[in-house]
């Protein structure tokens, strides 16, 4: 049986994940739920290609199209194309064993996550690992939520609580902003009929300049064109239709 040969997109798919994965790691994205938000998206690009004569969504044309199941775009199709992402098995590994420790009635005391041991029987942290953070070590997930400020660790007397405190979300709001607007853009960016500029500009300034003076003014210069370009089209006496769609980003080169 011959190998089916790699598409010619798969680089540049790889450098659009490359870009993607960093932003998408602290927003708790994993692979598979990245998955499964895909494969929603899939069917419903699929839908839009396959259509019986009653205008309903050819299933097995979908199948298919996108490689999925029959059965798999049945139930895609029929939740209006939302995904499975938020389930647990789709979280990261120390979120899960976060939520087990919140849920489970053993790891609880009147509704509330008790204070492990770190080692030893259940109910210990290190228990509550072996049974819901597969095969990665209770340290590895306690460092993690540590990090993350979930936890508080008191090694020297072997326990480990749940905080209290209420973590800063200033870099999810940050990673957020970013993914929309790549959300965004993409989405206008990858529709040919609608696209009138598709462009990548490198420019080149003397070293004698500074980083800061040539960021400067490119930014300034930016701003003011796009504060003219409604101006250009503008007239009162006729009613507004909006035309254009203008993305503005500037960034560092990579030396």
């Amino acid at each position: 049986m011959r190998r089916a040969k790699g598409h010619s997109a798969d680089g540049d798919l790889a450098k659009l994940f490359d870009a993607l994965a960093p932003v998408l790691i602290p927003l708790d994205v994993t692979p598979s739920r990245l998955a499964q938000v895909a494969r929603a998206s899939f069917v419903k690009a699929g839908a839009k290609q396959a259509q019986l004569r009653s205008g309903r969504p050819h299933l097995a044309r979908i199948a298919a199209l996108t490689g999925l199941s029959r059965s798999e775009v049945k139930r895609l199709v029929a939740s209006g194309y939302k995904s499975d992402a938020s389930k647990l098995e789709n979280l990261p590994r120390a979120l899960r064993v976060l939520n087990a420790w919140r849920d489970s009635s053993i790891y609880t005391a009147k509704g509330r996550p008790r204070r492990l041991k770190i080692l030893g029987k259940a109910p210990s942290f290190d228990a509550l690992c072996k049974a819901h953070s597969g095969d990665i070590p209770y340290t590895v997930i306690m460092d993690e939520l540590e990090r993350r400020k979930c936890v508080v660790v008191t090694r020297k007397h072997n326990q480990i609580a749940i905080s209290r405190l209420k973590k800063s979300d200033d870099r999810t709001i940050r990673e957020l902003s970013a993914l929309s607007f790549a959300a965004a853009f993409l989405q206008d960016a990858l529709q040919d009929k609608l696209v009138l500029v598709r462009r990548k500009q490198k420019i080149a300034s003397s070293s004698a300049l500074s980083d800061a003076y040539v960021e400067t003014a490119i930014a300034n210069r930016l701003t003011d064109l796009l504060d003219q370009l409604p101006g250009l089209f503008a007239n009162r006496a006729a009613s507004k239709r909006n035309i254009v769609n203008v993305f503005t980003l500037v960034s560092k080169a990579k030396t």
